[in-house]
């Protein structure tokens, strides 16, 4: 139950988050500030939050995934696997092309030194958070399928042992 409801909070604080900041907060801000520049500053600092809170859900997925392991069908033990390794490694790959991108700012005055370089390098931040999202969602519903797995698997297993136990008790005829 407690894995569970942390699995649904982690997940549903970071990849949440991370959808809500980039589907209302940028725009929002674009919107108030005038320009995507300004934006783009703010958002440099968030994203460094944004990426630090993915660890903690990673380990409650991470557990999940092996309290859940043997319940799994294979395809799904495999999916929940790749999956989970794929935001694994996507999330040090954002954490790397963070500090590329950063590289060619001046944060403090507000600059781009090299603005073609810094679209194709934010080109590359933006695939690998949308890998990881996409990554995230897979994930979220191969541990919903294998908890439903595993609790019918719960469910008719004590009904079995009820009716197995009753037979074994009855009075020969």
């Amino acid at each position: 139950m407690w894995r569970r409801y942390l699995f649904v909070l982690t997940f549903a604080w970071w990849m949440g988050g991370l959808t809500f900041y980039a589907l209302v907060v940028i725009p929002t801000a674009e919107h108030v500030l005038g320009n995507h520049r300004d934006v783009g500053f703010i958002t440099q600092q968030v994203t460094i939050w944004l990426n630090l809170s993915g660890f903690v859900p990673l380990l409650v997925l991470l557990w999940n995934l092996i309290a859940d392991w043997g319940f799994a069908r294979r395809w799904f033990r495999y999916g929940l696997a790749g999956t989970w390794a794929l935001m694994l490694v996507s999330h040090f790959g954002l954490f790397a092309a963070h500090s590329w991108v950063t590289r060619i700012l001046d944060v403090p005055n507000h600059r781009i030194h090299d603005f073609d370089g810094f679209e194709a390098r934010h080109a590359v931040y933006e695939g690998i958070v949308t890998i990881q999202w996409i990554a995230a969602l897979t994930h979220a519903w191969l541990a919903l399928m294998t908890w439903r797995i595993r609790d019918r698997s719960l469910v008719s297993r004590p009904f079995a042992k009820s009716a197995s136990a009753s037979a074994s008790t009855a009075e020969p005829k």
